[in-house]
């Protein structure tokens, strides 16, 4: 297997050695994720975060976003900031695809590592630690963590599960396999609690979520195998949801039976809208969302379009269909 540093070619053993030199060079290392976190970026903040400081690191976590009130039980969580108000040496991105989805990267003008899992990753640090057959960023940190002089206690492995539970939706996507388990059973081992975490982290969901969830649902749409809805920014202030991600609505939307395809349509600021799409095989929708500026798996992937919820929904509905 090879990934990426500086652009060139370098196999695993390089690229482990050049983070773990990263590491133990930096005293005050900045970690950063992509904007509206999921399970996965938030897991992989808390548990490097943690685990640099086990080292006697000190760590600067930030999400501009701020943290989902959902990911709020993880111990560890509590260290996460909204701005940085700090001085940091090294500077690490997880769990995202490209620099202009970075938690507030125009205050960052170098990225030096960047661990992810996404095929469409634009291996945009210095060191680009991209693993597309990992099914979960969480999945590579608890693998390659050790090698990097970073040790799993419970709190971090708690945080490592959570993370790979959330982004397979239960261990049910196509892209775990036996390996992917096994990771799990030893994150169990060290002290991870399994139905703690999955039920925290898919389960359990707040009663302004619900009712958020009762908008969207109410305009729903379905074309044929294909399925849509939309939240608006109305209906977060109806229901006083104070996020502006999609509640875990966009994992419910893929379980309608006879669906391939569901899309949600998550209205942001500034006249933009989150577009995220699910689908089951054999429909790659990188392929679409790619047409819009964004990326992620072929089974689930997302983009942020500018434009009015109507005209952004017309135009991606159009281009969606012809993946049938």
């Amino acid at each position: 297997m090879i990934v990426m540093t500086n652009k060139k070619k370098k196999t695993v053993n390089q690229i482990n050695s050049a983070i773990r030199q990263l590491i133990e060079a930096s005293q005050k290392p900045l970690l950063l994720a992509h904007v509206r976190p999921d399970g996965d970026a938030v897991g992989s903040m808390v548990a490097l975060g943690l685990a640099l400081e086990e080292i006697g690191k000190q760590p600067g976590l930030v999400f501009s976003d701020g943290l989902p009130k959902r990911y709020r039980f993880l111990n560890g969580s509590e260290k996460i900031k909204t701005n940085i108000d700090f001085s940091y040496d090294v500077v690490i991105s997880l769990d995202c695809s490209n620099y202009e989805r970075l938690s507030s990267p125009e205050e960052i003008n170098q990225i030096h590592i960047n661990i992810d899992h996404h095929v469409t990753n634009e291996n945009f640090a210095d060191v680009n630690f991209v693993m597309p057959d990992f099914a979960s960023t969480t999945s590579i940190l608890a693998k390659f963590m050790p090698e990097w002089g970073l040790a799993i206690n419970q709190d971090t492995a708690n945080a490592l599960l959570m993370g790979m539970i959330t982004d397979t939706i239960g261990f049910r996507t196509n892209n775990i396999n036996p390996a992917f388990f096994r990771i799990a059973a030893d994150l169990q081992e060290k002290g991870a609690n399994l139905v703690e975490m999955y039920h925290r982290g898919l389960t359990l969901h707040s009663a302004e979520a619900s009712k958020l969830w009762g908008f969207a649902l109410s305009q729903l749409e379905i074309d044929g195998h294909l399925a849509w809805t939309s939240i608006l920014a109305e209906d977060r202030k109806k229901a006083d949801y104070c996020g502006m991600d999609d509640a875990d609505l966009t994992n419910h939307l893929s379980s309608i039976e006879d669906i391939d395809i569901s899309i949600l349509f998550n209205e942001q600021k500034d006249g933009k809208v989150k577009v995220s799409w699910r689908s089951r095989d054999p429909y790659d929708v990188t392929q679409v969302a790619s047409l819009f500026g964004g990326g992620g798996h072929p089974q689930a992937s997302g983009a942020e379009v500018s434009g009015q919820m109507d005209e952004v929904k017309l135009r991606v509905i159009k281009e969606t269909k012809k993946l049938f």
